[in-house]
Parts: C-alpha cells; sequence; structure tokens
C-alpha cells in the first residue's frame, strides 16, 4: 500500500523534535555531510581531486618562493648527448667523462657533489687479479680525491619468482651498513624492501655518502611526496635528499607528524610529515641549472690550460651542494610533478634539500583541524539554506561561501598551509543538497498547509501569492500573533423579517447571490473572507497577505460592496424581490491572528477587542443611517485618499473610551462634479458638528439644516437635529465632553 507524503510525515512527527526544528535540522544534516565526507575520504574516493587541488594550488603559487645560493644542479640534457656523441659515442659515458665531472666540481670548491645516477656495475669486465678497468679507477680515484661525492643507491621491494626467489632479502654488506646507516634511527621495514643495487664496491668505498633515489609517484602518476629515510632490514638510510645535509645534521628519529634533525650547532629542525610519514614536496620554478655540455667543456678547456673565457665559471658552483642528474629523455629520469610538467628526478631531491635547508616546508593540520574545517563549512552551508527563507540566499549564500573558501586555500597555501579541499566541497555539497532536499520536502507540506489553511478564505491570485512569498508568517498562525489589521463587518439590515416572509430555496438563493457579489468585491480588493455569520460578512486586511495600505483597502472595498448592492438590488426588483439594505463598519487596529478552533475544526481568524469595535461600528450604521462607518484609525489613514465626514464622537458598549467614527462617502475615481459636491457636504457636516461640541445648538442646527439642504433626507442631519433639539429643551450635564455613549450593541 502506498502512503501520501502527508501520512509519511504524519509517521515523521512521532519522531524526535529535531526533525521538526530547523536549528535541530542544521546541525543534523551538516553532521550527516561531514560523516559521508569522512568515509569518502578515508575510502580514497576524493584523493585525485584533492591531488589535482594541490597541483593547482601549487602552480599558482609558483615563483613566490625560490631555492637558496647554495645549491646548483648540473643536468645531463639533450645538448650534453648531441655534444657527447661524437666523442664517447651514446649513453651511458665512459666514466673517465664522470671523472672530469667529479675533477671540475672539486676543482671549483664544490661543498658536496650528489649523483642522482646509479653506478651499480663496472663499466668493463675486472682483470683476473679482480682489479676494475682503468676507466672505473679514474673514476674512483677522482671520487676518493674530491671527498664529498653522494652515491646513488636503491632499496626496492621486488615481487618473488623463480629467478630472483635467492636473491631477495639478502642482507647488506656489514661494512655497507656500518659506514652509511643513520645510527639514530631505529628499524622500520616500512616497505618491506627485500632487495637492493648498490654502487660497485670500489666506488661505494670512495664515497662520503649514499643516498636511496627512489621516488613513489601517486595513482595519478605525478610526484608529490616521497619517504625521507628508507629501511631495509634493522637499518635506515637517508635518501639522495637529506643526504646532503648530512654534513650539517643529523636524523634523530621519526615520530608521529615530524622527522627531527639535530644541527652540529646544536639547534634542531623539524621537518613535517604527513600521517603516512610521506614529505610533501614544495617545488620551485627557478634553479640555477647548468648544462653538463658546458660543464665538461670547461674542463676540457682547463686541461688544456685555457683558464680565460671557458663556457662556465667555476666559481658558479663553490662551496656549493651540486646535484648531478639528467633530463635528456633518453635517459629515462623524467618525472610529472605538481607543476604539471616533465622535470629531471634530481630536481625532487634538490627541492626537498632546499625546503629543509630554507625551513620553507609545506605543512598540513591535524587531521582533526580539517574535520573541523569541513564540519563547520557544511554547518553554515545548512544554515544559510535552512535558516533563511529567501532562495537567493538559499543558492547564493553557498555559492559566495565556496568562492571566499577557494581563494583562503589559495591564500593559505602561499603561507605553506596546505588545507583539504576535496573533503570539505563534498561535505558542503552534501549539506546543501540535504538542506534544500529537506527545504523542499517541508515546503511543499507547508504549502499544501497553506491551501488547505486558506484556501476558502482568499481569492486564488492572493493565495498562490501567499504561498510563494509568506509562508513563514502564515504558518505562525498555528501558534497565533498579534498583527494590525482592519476589520471588516456587514450585516443585512432586517433581515430576519425578509427570511420569514420567503421559501427557504429562494432566501438561500438571495443570500447565495448577495454573498458572491460582496465576496468577489473583498477578494478584488485583496481581503480575507474570515467566515459568514448568518447573514453577516467577516472579513480582514494585512494577513495572510502583508500591505502597508491594509486600511484604504479595507474602505475601498466596503464603499465598492455599498455600490455593489445597487446593482445587486436592480436584479431583485426585477425578480419582483424587495431591496436589500446593509451595514459595513471598519476599524483598524492590533488584533489576534491564529488558526483557531478544535483538533478537528479550524478556523483561520480573528479575535480580540478590537474585532469586537469593529462589529459594534457595523452595529451603529442603521442608528446613524450611513451605509459605512469607519473608526477614526482607518479614517486617518485614508483620509489623503477618500473623502470622510465626520458622524459623532460615541462610546460603545463595553467600551470607556470614545471613539470618533466617520463615513467615507465615494471613491476616489468618482467623477469630479460628485466629489465637488461631497467635498462640500463634508465642510457642512464637519463644521456643524463642531457647532455641536461647542453647545451651540442653534447653530449646529443651522449647519446640519445646510447639510439636508443640499442632500434632502440624509438621515445622519436629521438625527443631530433631533438631537440639538433635545439638548435646547434638556441641557446636558456641565461635564458633557459631546461623547454620546451608546447603552446597546
Amino acid at each position: 500500500m502506498m502512503l501520501s507524503f502527508d501520512e509519511i510525515w504524519g509517521v515523521m512527527m512521532g519522531m524526535p523534535r529535531v526533525f521538526h526544528n530547523k536549528k535541530g535540522m542544521v546541525l543534523l544534516i551538516s553532521l550527516l555531510a561531514t560523516l559521508l565526507a569522512l568515509i569518502g575520504e578515508r575510502s580514497g574516493y576524493f584523493d585525485e581531486l584533492e591531488w589535482k587541488t594541490f597541483d593547482l594550488r601549487a602552480r599558482l603559487a609558483v615563483g613566490q618562493s625560490a631555492p637558496p645560493d647554495d645549491i646548483a644542479v648540473v643536468l645531463i640534457d639533450e645538448a650534453s648527448l648531441r655534444m657527447m656523441n661524437p666523442l664517447v659515442g651514446r649513453w651511458p659515458w665512459p666514466r673517465t667523462v664522470q671523472a672530469d665531472i667529479v675533477d671540475f666540481l672539486s676543482l671549483a670548491g664544490a661543498k658536496s657533489i650528489i649523483f642522482d645516477i646509479l653506478f651499480t656495475e663496472n663499466e668493463g669486465t675486472r682483470d683476473e687479479a679482480g682489479m676494475i678497468g682503468a676507466s672505473d679507477g679514474r673514476f674512483v680515484m677522482s671520487v676518493a680525491a674530491a671527498g664529498n661525492v653522494v652515491s646513488a643507491v636503491q632499496l626496492v621491494r621486488d615481487d618473488e619468482d623463480d629467478y630472483n626467489r635467492t636473491l631477495l632479502g639478502r642482507p647488506l654488506p656489514d661494512d655497507f651498513v656500518a659506514r652509511f646507516a643513520l645510527p639514530r634511527i631505529g628499524a622500520g621495514g616500512d616497505h618491506g624492501n627485500n632487495n637492493y643495487y648498490l654502487p660497485f664496491p670500489e666506488l661505494v668505498e670512495a664515497s662520503r655518502g649514499v643516498g636511496v633515489v627512489e621516488f613513489s609517484p601517486d595513482r595519478d602518476g605525478v610526484y608529490r611526496r616521497t619517504r625521507l629515510i628508507r629501511h631495509y632490514g634493522e637499518a635506515a638510510f637517508p635518501t639522495l635528499s637529506l643526504a646532503g645535509l648530512l654534513d650539517r645534521y643529523e636524523p634523530l628519529g621519526e615520530r608521529p607528524g615530524e622527522l627531527l634533525l639535530q644541527g652540529k650547532d646544536g639547534t634542531t629542525r623539524q621537518v613535517p610529515l604527513l600521517a603516512d610519514e610521506n614529505y610533501l614536496i614544495k617545488m620551485y620554478q627557478e634553479f640555477p641549472i647548468y648544462s653538463m655540455s658546458g660543464l665538461l667543456a670547461s674542463m676540457q678547456r682547463l686541461l688544456q690550460g685555457e683558464l680565460s673565457d671557458l663556457p662556465l665559471d667555476p666559481a658558479l658552483f663553490a662551496d656549493k651542494v651540486v646535484y648531478v642528474g639528467a633530463s635528456a629523455v633518453g635517459v629515462e629520469d623524467l618525472k610529472t610533478t605538481a607543476l604539471g610538467r616533465l622535470a629531471p628526478g634530481v630536481l625532487l631531491h634538490a627541492s626537498i634539500y632546499a625546503n629543509i635547508i630554507q625551513n620553507d616546508f609545506l605543512r598540513t593540520l591535524p587531521h582533526w583541524g580539517d574535520v573541523a574545517i569541513t564540519a563547520v563549512l557544511a554547518l553554515i552551508v545548512a544554515a544559510l539554506v535552512l535558516l533563511n527563507a529567501r532562495p537567493g540566499v538559499q543558492t547564493g549564500g553557498p555559492l559566495l561561501l565556496l568562492l571566499l573558501f577557494l581563494p583562503a586555500i589559495q591564500f593559505a597555501y602561499s603561507q605553506n598551509l596546505v588545507l583539504t579541499v576535496a573533503t570539505p566541497l563534498f561535505a558542503m555539497g552534501c549539506s546543501w543538497i540535504g538542506a534544500y532536499a529537506w527545504v523542499s520536502a517541508t515546503e511543499g507540506r507547508d504549502k499544501r498547509k497553506i491551501r488547505r489553511m486558506l484556501g476558502q478564505y482568499v481569492s486564488p491570485a492572493i493565495l498562490e501569492s501567499v504561498v510563494d512569498r509568506s509562508k513563514a508568517g502564515v504558518l505562525r498562525a498555528e501558534v497565533g500573533s498579534r498583527e494590525n489589521l482592519t476589520i471588516l463587518f456587514s450585516d443585512i439590515r432586517g433581515f430576519t423579517s425578509l427570511s420569514e416572509s420567503l421559501p427557504a430555496e429562494q432566501v438561500v438563493e438571495l443570500l447565495n447571490g448577495y454573498f458572491s457579489v460582496m465576496v468577489d468585491i473583498i477578494f478584488q480588493r485583496q481581503g480575507t473572507l474570515d467566515k459568514f455569520i448568518g447573514d453577516a460578512i467577516m472579513a480582514f486586511w494585512g494577513a495572510p497577505l502583508k500591505a502597508d495600505d491594509h486600511p484604504l483597502r479595507g474602505v475601498l472595498a466596503a464603499l465598492e460592496m455599498r455600490d455593489g448592492l445597487v446593482q445587486y438590488n436592480a436584479e431583485l426588483v426585477e425578480r419582483g424581490l424587495r431591496p436589500l439594505a446593509i451595514g459595513i463598519g471598519l476599524h483598524t487596529g492590533e488584533m489576534i491572528l491564529g488558526n483557531i478552533g478544535s483538533e478537528k475544526k479550524l478556523d483561520y481568524t480573528v479575535i480580540g477587542d478590537n474585532v469586537n469595535l469593529g462589529s459594534r461600528l457595523e452595529g451603529l450604521t442603521k442608528a446613524y443611517g450611513c451605509s459605512v462607518i469607519i473608526s477614526e484609525t482607518v479614517e486617518v489613514a485614508v483620509r489623503e485618499t477618500i473623502l470622510c465626514r465626520m458622524v459623532d464622537n460615541v462610546r460603545v458598549k463595553g467600551k470607556k473610551l470614545p471613539v470618533r467614527i466617520y463615513e467615507p462617502l465615494a471613491l476616489p475615481e468618482s467623477e469630479s462634479e460628485v466629489l465637488e459636491a461631497l467635498a462640500h457636504l463634508k465642510q457642512l457636516t464637519d463644521a456643524a458638528f463642531e457647532r455641536y461640541l461647542e453647545r451651540d445648538w442653534e447653530g449646529a442646527k443651522k449647519g446640519y439644516g445646510d447639510v439636508l439642504a443640499q442632500r434632502p433626507g440624509d438621515a445622519l442631519a436629521t438625527l443631530f437635529i433631533e438631537r440639538c433639539t433635545h439638548y435646547q429643551q434638556e441641557e446636558p450635564p456641565a461635564e458633557w465632553d459631546g461623547v454620546f455613549t451608546l447603552l446597546t450593541k
């Protein structure tokens, strides 16, 4: 069996109140969005997006910092290969060429020479005594003489097969471990390395140090991070980038979030690490890079005794750490970096060295910090959607937040702080979708509720306007609110006797026709039909459709009802029926607006003293002979638009304070001759009433007589002439204030 939305909502009404409280839903939706985002992050779904945003930030911030002056990079580039090809053939070059490189840099006064090139095998075969060939020997001699060369090693994890099973897991040579293992770093086994590739033994012996050269790319093939320390068995070794620092710093150990380095001067440096103990590399746009072709050409000239006009000035390398690597395509050491281009792998090592030397680290927040940012952003998005009824804010607010968040993360990166991006973005999206779904669901429910509540009280056009614009205000009627409104009461005079003289069917037909005319006018003036009370009509303005000019709308409706009755009466006369007479009373004031009634039957209505006063004013219309009577609060609001003449100052039954009452005379669009005549009538009536208040009974009678002269049979003038005559015969007491007290409703 399918349940309707309202039935489903009814079931939900029995659930915790948080589902019906917007603030509670803000918390709930933002919490769920945050949890979903964290689950996605933990599952690795956002990795590629996170990597791409990191790359974009790196590219936008490139050039904001530069490497230190004590570093240089020498590359075997395409020009070097072309230059050396006719001399020594294709790559790999003879080791004598590598010896020339070492000799030149040593002669130039380089602080360290770090090779990002593996020399794992001898160039030629050894002789019968096991001695290396001349080319290897020359290279080893140069390395030993320099005393500052760091050689590359590989520590890898190979998959076992039938061919390498006996090689995997073999221990490193004891003398190698004794010389190059980091003494204060314990066993790690972080990669499960089970194989190694070392320089040939004589080169190991001649080298000052070694460095591990492996980099592992992220799944998208981009190199962004690496381990600074690599383990093999019980020993730990520095990467090539860290090896260049060992003359200044000694690694003390890794701990969660950082690598500690002890300086030779007693200071310590904390190198930040990611949660997986990888180091996040900050790449530089510009490095002092020199082609190997220039270096070798300069060395050849030096060997020939030429000391001037060298392609490369040896002073460029004085007291510098020099990284030697390759950028030529054929050498196969090109890697894609966060800057979006292929770069020689040696630049990754050089960048890490520069990061550490300059204390120029990319840092990340603790995981709880990223979670907090994610939760706060999700909370703000949910609040913008749920706690604001304006569609522009519900959509534009989160969009603006996004537009602020993106520059903020870029600014943070420029300050070397890498904030998580993908997880907060996903949480913001989930929060927006969840909040908007909740708004849509409740809005649909609320709109149906409003239509049920107001459909019988207002016109269809007003109903749709209220549904679209005033939902919150209408639904407050469920709990009641005090509003400034204009109330109208209309009643058919003598209807009881009329109904007794007609058949029931004809009474119903007459009433329905009358109500149709009157209600159409009320609706056309954007009024709310409260109820029918027998032959009476109760309506009000100012709710649910808010309108500052609600008194004017009410008076215009009353005058149109008066004039509309004339046309309806003409129809009644044609049918042989007696014409109707009505009285209309209007008052403006504070009233209690609410959906009032029992659990089974509710009415959208108004109550309060000001409502009762409106009803009393309708009752005065017959006594004063006026079709429409309005209170002073209404007259003040409409006097600039509608001609109103003074009627009286009365104290109605049940009220202590007097109320000035007026009669609106005509619609403002009436013919000019009519308006001029009525303006004169107003002037005469108001002047006569002033004489009346001054106890000038004769003057008042004369004034009201002038009114009768302009409008013969005017009931109001006739009433006051009779009242003045009475006061002439029986003078009111001295404390008389001109207020006429009504003893009946």
